[in-house]
């Protein structure tokens, strides 16, 4: 019987069998968005393993999420809203805690392509539900800051912006934050400058693209020429 007997070490061991199996049953599934996380100067190549993970996890919740961030990379935003909606359908049939954590994540991408697109009110209201359900996901409070300086809403949009925490994983869409409230206000210098600050950076936030920065220089720009 001593044989069966649990002591320190066995218990220790037991745990960290478990906590570890546990952990690659969570995390190896985005091994592919892990390594694409070290590319974040390369979108070409953060966009390769993203369409791995798409290959690789196949039906799971995980390919829907990383094939519409490599679509919304590419500024393909019918495409990443059709995976979208896939991944939310996955997260329907098979309403595991796992699948419900994940649908976060999605309707984040749903909510950006929405901005995108210029659907602001409903990027508005998607981002606010991700948030209200998880305060963890503050990148959820620069796309309520943006929608709201985009309908013209200042004050909302500075309250939003105030929440974003001062960390450097937030400061992209902070100065994404400042120029959108800039250029709401009519100061389309000011929102230029703010821009093409961002502009400098060699790594940006997965849905900062290069693409949709040029954009809004070319319309800033243009504006402050007229209001000139």
């Amino acid at each position: 019987m001593d044989y069966f007997d649990l002591n320190l070490t066995s218990t220790l061991s037991g745990v960290a069998v478990v906590l570890l199996v546990a952990f690659s049953r969570l995390h190896w599934p985005f091994r592919f968005q892990y390594m694409g996380n070290l590319f974040k100067q390369s979108p070409e190549k953060r966009k390769r393993w993203l369409e791995a993970s798409y290959r690789r996890n196949r039906s799971r919740i995980v390919a829907m999420l990383d094939k519409s961030s490599s679509e919304i990379l590419s500024g393909n935003y019918e495409l990443a809203e059709k995976y979208i909606v896939q991944g939310l359908h996955v997260c329907k049939e098979r309403p595991s805690l796992f699948n419900q954590a994940m649908a976060h994540y999605l309707f984040y991408n749903l909510a950006f392509v929405y901005f995108t697109c210029g659907k602001y009110t409903e990027a508005l209201d998607i981002a606010f539900r991700v948030y209200q359900r998880d305060h963890g996901m503050t990148d959820s409070l620069g796309l309520i800051a943006c929608s709201h300086a985009r309908l013209g809403e200042i004050d909302s949009a500075l309250e939003a912006f105030r929440l974003i925490p001062g960390k450097r994983s937030t400061r992209e869409w902070k100065i994404f934050c400042l120029a959108e409230i800039e250029a709401a206000k009519g100061n389309y210098e000011h929102a230029v400058g703010h821009l093409q600050q961002l502009m400098t950076k060699s790594g940006l936030s997965l849905c900062l693209n290069r693409t949709e920065l040029e954009k809004r220089l070319e319309e800033w720009t243009k504006a402050s020429t007229q209001a000139g």
